[in-house]
């Protein structure tokens, strides 16, 4: 369906040498800019809304794991051999038993709820921990000072920083000789981190293990074990051999089953996010359509001069198929380069627009995640040029068949 020959150098014609009041090339030229501007906002938006995704899917599972075994009544006696036992399934790549309790932290008049989390010394590491920056302080030195590491946003509700000192309040009641009265003790703050989701940094304590079992007064045992798997996917075949495993110690949860509305909601928009911005570059391929219509009667004698000379239907045909495509590859070629340019771009385009307009484009607690980036997907990129190219291929049928119609005689007779 290309021009070739003498069909191309005709083709070429039509594209550099427009009518002399310049209205099909204008009309070209917005044709192919309305392409770009719809491929652009397609690859850009999604692969936005990709990146969120996936940041917010690793965040997630980073801080839940794959796989959380909870005990019944809040607590999983003999934690350890379970641990080990669950370990040996296959696909389980690492385990890690924690406690997980509610507090209420309190510092100078300011409080704020929060969980406690015990995790074992061995885990407190930036890269164990999954965090995105060590804001102050250093993670490493939790144990050795018996203290605690603090979400960025809780350390900045209670206003402090690391080596600072900060109570924690457990709502468990202790026994006293004038009656009961809650559990509280000061501890001093090892590191601030971000870990990169605004509710987890507006929540999150990190305690060692063998200081939050004694503060909450649970003996030898743990409240959760979440194991991370070698593809979250696995989660349907490891899944009921863990609960098979367990029994009726503790029961099982999948990393589905965490925000699992959240994660539905997120994919439903991605799909029709993907149709309406579609609907963009259909409306796009539309001035293709009418700037060919346009150029066909402009250049009727053109046609029939050229049907007489020898020319088949085919070749007019051919001819102004690839006058379309041309337009349409330019706009889609434009589209990409524009979007790649943005995304590589994203932080210095955030800013300004925040500057220009005077908003916040991307606010943590809305969004959940602290940071805006895009992850292009490339399989997703190349079904976008695919439908431009198709859409563009389909607009010109119409014109380049009237084209290819046209009878010269008819046409002469009145030139």
């Amino acid at each position: 369906m290309f021009a070739r020959g003498f069909e191309a150098a005709v083709a070429k014609k039509y594209l550099l040498r427009p009518p002399k009041d310049g209205f099909i090339s204008l009309n070209a030229i917005l044709s192919a800019i309305a392409i770009a501007i719809g491929v652009w906002a397609l690859i850009f938006v999604m692969s936005i809304m990709n990146g969120y995704r996936v940041n917010l899917l690793d965040k997630i599972l980073g801080y839940h794991g794959h796989v959380l075994v909870q005990g019944y009544a809040g607590q999983i006696p003999d934690y350890q051999a379970l641990t080990d036992q669950l370990s040996q399934v296959p696909g389980v790549i690492s385990a890690l038993p924690f406690t997980e309790s509610q507090v209420m932290l309190t510092n100078r008049g300011r409080a704020w709820g929060a969980l406690v989390r015990g995790l074992p010394d061995t885990h407190f590491n930036s890269k164990k921990l999954n965090i995105n920056n060590v804001i102050s302080g250093t993670v490493e030195s939790t144990p050795e000072l018996n203290g605690i590491i603090l979400g960025v946003e809780l350390a900045r509700n209670l206003g402090v920083t690391a080596g600072d000192s900060v109570t924690i309040v457990s709502p468990r009641a202790v026994s006293t000789p004038f009656g009961s009265t809650l559990r509280y003790l000061s501890y001093p703050v090892a590191a601030v981190v971000e870990i990169g989701v605004f509710q987890f940094d507006e929540s999150f304590v990190g305690m060692p293990l063998s200081e939050a079992q004694r503060f909450f007064r649970m003996g030898d045992t743990v409240t959760n074990i979440e194991f991370f798997l070698e593809d979250a996917d696995m989660i349907d075949e490891v899944g009921p051999q863990m609960q098979e495993i367990v029994a009726g110690r503790a029961f099982v949860r999948s990393w589905r089953s965490f925000n699992s509305a959240l994660f539905g909601i997120l994919q439903s928009e991605r799909v029709m996010m993907f149709i309406v911005l579609s609907l963009i570059v259909l409306v796009a391929v539309f001035n293709i359509g009418s700037s060919l219509f346009m150029l066909v009667k402009d250049k009727r004698a053109d046609i029939a001069i050229l049907r007489t000379m020898g020319a088949t239907s085919g070749s007019v045909r051919r001819i102004f198929v690839t006058v379309g495509l041309v337009i349409g590859s330019i706009g889609i070629l434009l589209g990409v380069l524009l979007s790649m340019v943005s995304i590589y771009y994203l932080d210095e385009l955030k800013v300004a627009i925040e500057t220009i307009l005077g908003i916040n484009v991307w606010d943590p607690s809305v969004r959940f995640l602290s940071e805006m980036e895009a992850i292009v997907d490339w399989t997703e990129t190349s079904l976008t040029i695919v439908l431009a190219i198709i859409l563009t291929f389909i607009a010109t049928m119409l014109p380049a068949s009237r084209a290819a119609k046209l009878d010269p005689v008819e046409v002469l007779r009145y030139e």
